[in-house]
């Protein structure tokens, strides 16, 4: 009995240290699993990154796609214990979400590297700005809501025929839209209030743009009443009203964003790309000018050539016909 006894005594000991072994295994696995995936809160940030994706697919092949996650994961890799990285984290997969899908992507490898570019430049910005307090974000709503009132009045003023209701209905919609980027603030322009002088710089703008507002009222079908806006179409003047407010994101942009080197650079390759298209474009066409010329006058040639065969057969058939009558005359 003892010694059955001092077997199952050492058995015992033995399965405790295979369990504590075992355990210790995959607690130093589990370890390595984590430091080569990075933060679990990073890689839930990049499922929701991948999933707006797959929602709105771009026209990239899946190499491509994979190449832009990566940038995003290389842009947000940062210290897990680093101040508010959780709040960046969530910055970035509530922001990518509502920039994502305004996104207008082409099958052009140069207009992708502009696209990887931007979001390398908003991420690694949102990873090392600081980010704004209650305060901060009161005051840029504040000042979107007077731009946009800014913007409303001042078309009301230049076109009077205007429904105000569908101007208001817009600069609506067109803050409603600020707002929800302003909370989640993954693009620079929307990180931090604008100074004095730069609201002053963009309302000075609005005079200077009246007559590309014209011209943009023409595009629309100008004159137009309610009732000939065709069903399930925006009324123009609220189109009108949209179209006018964009243009003042690219004004705040150009003020209160710096872009880096390689988004430049990479913008000016696709500028350069584009040129290049336009160009192979414009020859290819003068060449089919040219070809359709040389059918042209082939074709006319060959008309002329035939209309004289035609005439010279014509005169050699009435040739025999009058020398019988002159035979006969005789």
């Amino acid at each position: 009995m003892r010694r059955r006894g001092r077997r199952d005594s050492t058995c015992g000991w033995a399965f405790t240290l295979c369990v504590a072994f075992s355990l210790l295994l995959l607690g130093d696995a589990a370890a390595m699993g984590t430091d080569a995936e990075g933060p679990s809160s990073l890689n839930q940030t990049l499922a929701a990154v991948r999933d707006c994706m797959v929602r709105t697919p771009a026209p990239w092949p899946q190499a491509w796609q994979q190449e832009y996650l990566e940038t995003i994961r290389q842009a947000a890799i940062h210290d897990p214990n680093a101040f508010q990285y959780d709040r960046r984290l969530h910055i970035l997969k509530e922001g990518f979400a509502l920039y994502w899908p305004d996104l207008r992507n082409t099958q052009d490898r140069s207009h992708f590297e502009v696209r990887r570019a931007e979001i390398r430049w908003y991420v690694e910005n949102l990873m090392a700005a600081e980010l704004p307090g209650g305060e901060d974000t009161a005051l840029l709503r504040h000042q979107y809501e007077d731009l946009a009132h800014h913007a409303a009045e001042g078309l009301l003023a230049q076109f009077s025929f205007l429904d105000p209701n569908e101007v208001r209905n817009a600069k609506t919609a067109h803050l409603a839209e600020c707002y929800r980027k302003i909370d989640t603030p993954l693009l620079p322009i929307y990180l931090k209030p604008l100074s004095q002088a730069q609201m002053e710089q963009i309302k000075g703008r609005w005079h200077d743009l009246r007559y590309a507002r014209v011209d943009l009222w023409r595009q629309l079908g100008g004159g137009r009443t309610s009732a000939a806006t065709p069903s399930g179409l925006e009324h123009p003047d609220y189109r009108l009203m949209r179209g006018c407010l964009d243009p003042w994101i690219g004004q705040i942009w150009s003020l209160a964003a710096t872009m880096p080197e390689y988004c430049r650079a990479a913008i000016a390759d696709d500028q350069e790309f584009q040129r290049q298209r336009m160009k192979a474009t414009s020859q290819a066409r003068s060449r089919e000018m040219r070809l359709n010329n040389a059918v042209l006058q082939t074709e006319y040639l060959s008309f002329l050539l035939g209309a004289l065969l035609e005439t010279a057969l014509e005169q050699s058939s009435e040739l025999p016909a009058r020398q019988d009558a002159a035979s006969e005359g005789r």
